[in-house]
């Protein structure tokens, strides 16, 4: 590890995930957006990553052999054995490692860091034990585990990052010793711009303009409760049959979504635009009316501060990690049943200036999560452990 003794001294860091692209989740999201902030201000990132099929062989990325998860498809579980994995990371001169996950990939870079006595910061993204059911083990067993071996990894990083103060608290109430740093992941400048392409989604879908577009982003999996969207539609329909649902993203709930939109007789009002890149989420952002939003297992919400930034409004069922983005009344609302957010998107959905009105609002907002701000405590939070852990050595 180098010795900086400045804020401004470039940083050499090791990127440590099990879930990278092509794979697409809110976590990968989370590590391109981070990993192009710190190039951007001059800093250098190194993901070590799974292995997936097709996989491109991109600088600075180094994959692991990988194997299919058995319970989740189009995931692949990295096999965490590499001998010359210290000799690596010491010819890089990494100066701290950052890791993504507390599980394969993430346990090697823990392991690293403590043979080569580097700064170990760990990103809390997801609540673990709300993703239980995709462990092939009883639901109560893969909870305790989950729990035990949370608390077991935090203790052992010099710093954790939650990305929202509800997160922070959780952890501390947790038990867990180590300190923590509150940094969301930032929006990047292209949400916040004006000038996108409005008509895409409409062209996409042969949809007119008096039509209505509901929006949800986001991975089609159980955690993520999308049914109560589609329960939510299947009432506002019968008052407003001009108002569709557009869900974007892929994931192992998007047939039994399917099929449950045939068997509420609303499949014609739902429209699945399947797997988008980053320009066409843009444009699918740019195209909707009202964000909507139904998650329990968020830790910050990524998608609801990159609708905010392009200018939608949002509603969305209560989580206490969004209570820290939505000003509640003001550019969106937070609701606590299936009635009241109904009620709340009936009355957005028949106030058009009041769309627009709370729009701008949550544009501005959002400002404060822009990626150029956020990277700067990113990098405030790295000099400091670095420095704590030079101090401990000396």
């Amino acid at each position: 590890m180098a010795t900086l003794t400045k804020q401004h001294d470039k940083l050499k860091i090791g990127i440590f995930t099990d879930s990278y692209f092509p794979y697409i989740s809110g976590v990968v999201r989370s590590i391109d957006i981070l990993t192009g902030a710190l190039e951007n201000t001059g800093h250098e990132a190194f993901i070590f990553a799974p292995n997936y099929p097709l996989a491109p062989k991109e600088e600075k990325v180094y994959r692991y052999f990988s194997l299919p998860a058995p319970t989740q498809p189009g995931f692949y579980l990295p096999i965490p054995i590499s001998p010359r994995l210290p000799a690596l990371v010491q010819n890089l001169k990494l100066d701290l490692i950052h890791v993504h996950t507390p599980f394969l990939l993430g346990s090697l870079g823990t392991l690293t860091s403590k043979l080569l006595n580097l700064p170990l910061v760990f990103t809390y993204h997801t609540l673990y034990h709300r993703y239980s059911h995709y462990l092939p083990l009883g639901r109560n067993i893969s909870f305790t585990m989950i729990k035990y071996w949370n608390k077991h990894f935090c203790n052992r990083c010099d710093l954790i990052i939650a990305p929202s103060l509800f997160v922070k608290k959780l952890l501390e109430r947790s038990g867990i010793s180590s300190p923590v740093d509150v940094i969301p992941t930032g929006l990047q400048d292209t949400y916040f711009s004006n000038n996108k392409d409005q008509q895409w989604l409409r062209n996409k879908f042969n949809l007119g303009t008096e039509e209505r577009i509901l929006l949800y982003v986001g991975r089609l999996g159980k955690e993520k409760n999308i049914p109560f969207l589609l329960d939510a539609l299947e009432r506002i329909i019968k008052k407003l049959p001009y108002v569709r649902l557009v869900i974007v993203g892929t994931g192992p709930e998007e047939s039994n979504l399917k099929l449950l939109c045939r068997q509420k007789n609303i499949n014609q009002y739902v429209l699945f635009t399947g797997k988008v890149d980053n320009e066409e989420l843009i444009k699918c952002y740019a195209g909707a009316d009202i964000f909507t939003f139904a998650s329990q297992t968020e830790t910050q919400g990524l998608v609801v501060g990159e609708a905010k930034a392009s200018g939608l409004p949002v509603v969305s069922l209560y989580s206490p990690c969004l209570s820290d983005i939505i000003f509640n009344g003001k550019d969106g609302f937070l609701v606590h049943n299936l009635q009241d957010f109904i009620a709340r998107l009936t009355y957005l959905l028949e106030n058009e200036d009041l769309i627009k009105k709370m729009g701008k609002r949550g544009k501005i907002n959002a400002i404060r999560f822009s990626s150029n701000l956020l990277v700067n405590k990113m990098l405030s939070s790295y000099y400091k452990v670095i420095q704590v852990k030079a101090g401990k050595l000396s």
